[in-house]
Parts: structure tokens; C-alpha cells; sequence
């Protein structure tokens, strides 16, 4: 819900920061969950190439971590949306 209103917030040429990078931190803790899920799942099988899991696993980290990291996501959060000093 979160990416179609950042979407239709920049299609529609209105501000969407904030809704942007909420919607990129929220699909990337979500797929880092479901892949780690699996794998806890799989157990040691989780590991092996021939399910793609651990492949999926190390993918679901790259959007944790680029162009923007969780960390830096919050910040502008707090200081964009909340109001708050500036934290970095």
C-alpha cells in the first residue's frame, strides 16, 4: 500500500520522501523476513543451491543496505516528517 501511494504521490508531481522510503524500508524487511523464514524453515536444506533460497536470502539483503540503508531511512523520517533535530 505504502509503494502505490509513494507511486501515485510521484506520478501526481506532490512530495513523496517520506512515503518513498517507507515503502523501500518496509519491502525490505519484508522480504528479508519471508527469506529467513524459509531458510529457518528448510533448516540445513535452506543452504543448498538447488532450492534458490540462500540465493534469495543474500538478494534480500541488498536492498537493506542500497542505495540507502535502514538507518539512514529513519533519520530522514524523524528529521523530514517528525521534526526532529538532526541525528547524523
Amino acid at each position: 500500500m505504502m509503494v502505490w501511494k509513494a507511486a501515485w504521490l510521484y506520478d501526481n508531481g506532490k512530495p513523496c520522501g517520506a512515503e518513498a522510503n517507507t515503502a523501500k524500508y518496509l519491502a525490505a524487511e519484508a522480504a528479508h523476513q519471508a527469506c529467513q523464514t524459509a531458510v529457518l524453515t528448510l533448516g540445513g536444506m535452506g543452504y543448498a543451491r538447488e532450492y534458490q533460497v540462500e540465493r534469495y536470502l543474500r538478494e534480500s539483503y541488498i536492498p537493506r543496505i542500497a542505495p540507502v540503508s535502514a538507518q539512514l531511512i529513519m533519520c530522514h523520517i524523524a528529521e523530514r516528517v517528525l521534526g526532529l533535530p538532526k541525528s547524523y
